[in-house]
């Protein structure tokens, strides 16, 4: 059994990777809030955010999956907000 001390490592690798990950997402959200602007196109898109919770929670064990979809649509509506931010900014 691992201890404490090992766990808590790998867990703060984890943590590392998540940031990384949510920089590049929201990099991206800002790319296509600028693409939404040019072309008019709305922000809240609930089929498309519908689908990827979809699709994200068949890759996920059953044990997490409700967590899992909760935290996808916590990370939705983070990227949703910043994309109505970037475009409000630009309108100023």
């Amino acid at each position: 059994m691992r201890n404490l001390e090992d766990l808590r490592g790998e867990i703060d690798k984890v943590d590392t990777g998540l940031r990384n990950l949510f920089i590049e997402r929201m990099k991206l959200a800002h790319e296509i809030a600028l693409v939404k602007k040019a072309s008019g196109d709305e922000v809240y898109k609930p089929e498309r955010e519908k689908a990827v919770i979809e699709r994200g929670s068949l890759l996920v064990e059953e044990e997490f999956r409700e967590a899992y979809i909760e935290f996808l649509k916590k990370t939705i509506e983070i990227s949703r907000n910043y994309q109505l931010e970037i475009i409000a900014s630009d309108n100023e």
